[in-house]
């Protein structure tokens, strides 16, 4: 295996290698900002899966203005902004892979051809209940003359006196969001749509909520729409969660949008624009044609990697990529989850629900009673993972006694790490490698498929 602090070109190359009388199948992976080589012995391997991303834009720049120019559901941002006295841009924070920096400059020159000025510019950074962004991350994240041009505010989900309510949703979900997006003219979100665990796909509402929303909206929020016994990856029609956030970000009178389809280079490879609704569905289609992936069966062993930094920043965020490994492992088996997690476990409240516990169960239930909370739902869908299958870390950055109270194993090497799990099933057990795994919405052959009711609708 490369060494971890060695960076060599990302590659994607497969190959197979003989070791004596053994033949193994190669690949390099991502892990943090460098990569790895892993070596799967050919009588175990089964499949990579991973996503069919899209080469990027030739010219991006292009493809930017031509999605501003020619908005799916709503007038030209210009126009919506003509007139008007302000505007707020609602932005991802350092954990989303969003070519953020390079979608601004052309939000900013429509407001100004609206004849808006720097200082009638707030860019809101939608951490959720995340930390704050520093000043270096949303130089790197925003462009260091955005940051020094225009005011530049993290979301405090936690602060009750920044937030206002603007009534329940059709369920009855209290929607509270910052206050200084609420009073501003002009409303416009940015961000990536990819498939997610909990919402189906990111992008477009999720910049509302959760992005902006208050504690107490999320609690419910998360509460009721995240307990499905099985990840919601590429599920929409019927999925709470995303309805909720939808009607919220209906409710918060959101005026534009432009999103992006991104590969796993960062490179843009779609960009929609124009209602918070219409046009974020046009970026799902695409984004379903990319991160759908056949699975030939279901394996004792899966592989998955978040795919390097920042999407393996924390364990927090590298969990992630354990939902897809979820559906494809046998029950019993073991998920091996390739991480560097510079970071650490991330949320404190992550860590103390986990190690509270005497064992996944113990987190599911307690969730079911008490709900959401700081680390409550990551802890929850952590669990939900382990009640499933046994999970080996490949990491330095988190010493074994933490990791042990969160019924994890950890390993310096995928190697080793095989290694563990070919112990428990067996020499010939097969392995399934998920390259990019949090972007992965596994899809198996209809009669093979072993799931009923609702949970067959996301699965």
């Amino acid at each position: 295996m490369v060494g971890i602090g060695e960076v060599p070109p990302l590659t994607g190359k497969m190959e197979q290698k003989m070791s004596g009388n053994q033949a193994f199948h190669v690949e390099r992976v991502p892990y943090g900002q460098g990569e790895v080589e892993i070596r799967i012995p050919e009588k175990n391997f089964v499949a990579t899966l991973k996503p069919r991303y899209k080469p990027g834009l030739k010219n991006e720049v292009d493809a930017i203005q031509k999605a501003l120019e020619n908005p799916i559901g709503s007038k030209r941002l210009r126009e919506i902004a003509r007139g008007k006295k302000n505007a707020v841009i609602v932005v991802n924070d350092i954990t989303r892979p969003t070519a953020t920096g390079r979608l601004l400059p052309h939000l900013i020159h429509e407001l100004k051809e609206a004849g808006m000025e720097d200082d009638r510019i707030l860019f809101l950074v939608a951490t959720g209940t995340h930390r704050d962004n520093t000043q270096e991350e949303l130089e790197g994240m925003l462009g260091e003359e955005i940051v020094r041009r225009f005011t530049v505010v993290n979301h405090h989900s936690q602060d009750d006196k920044i937030m206002v309510e603007l009534g329940k949703t059709s369920n009855g979900m209290p929607v509270v969001i910052n206050r200084q997006f609420w009073e501003r003219e002009v409303k416009i979100l940015t961000g990536t749509i990819a498939p997610h665990q909990g919402a189906g796909f990111s992008g477009g509402r999720k910049s509302v909520l959760p992005g902006i929303a208050s504690l107490a909206t999320l609690k419910q929020h998360h509460g009721f729409g995240m307990r499905s016994d099985k990840p919601a990856m590429g599920w929409v029609e019927g999925n709470l969660f995303h309805e909720n956030a939808l009607e919220a970000a209906k409710m918060a009178k959101v005026d534009f949008i432009l999103n992006t389809v991104q590969n796993h280079r960062k490179e843009i490879t779609q960009v929609v624009a124009g209602d918070v609704e219409k046009a974020w569905f046009e970026g799902v289609k695409t984004s379903r044609e990319i991160f759908e992936v056949k699975v030939p069966h279901p394996v004792d062993v899966v592989i998955t990697t978040p795919g390097g930094y920042p999407k393996d920043f924390d364990l927090w965020q590298s969990q992630k990529s354990m939902a897809a490994s979820e559906l494809v492992v046998k029950e019993g088996g073991t998920v091996i989850l390739l991480a560097e997690c510079m970071d650490g476990v991330g949320a404190r409240g992550f860590y103390e629900w986990m190690a509270s516990a005497a064992c996944p169960q113990d987190v599911i239930d307690r969730f079911i009673r008490e709900g959401y909370s700081i680390g409550s739902s990551k802890a929850w869908l952590f669990s939900r993972c382990l009640k499933r299958a046994d999970l080996i870390l490949v990491t330095r950055r988190i010493d074994d006694e933490t990791l042990k109270a969160m019924f994890t194993r950890r390993a310096d090497t995928v190697e080793q790490a095989m290694e563990m799990a070919l112990v428990k099933h067996g020499e010939n057990a097969g392995i399934i490698l998920m390259q990019y795994g949090s972007d992965i919405i596994p899809r198996f052959e209809e009669n093979e498929i072993r799931v009923s009711g609702a949970s067959a609708q996301h699965t």
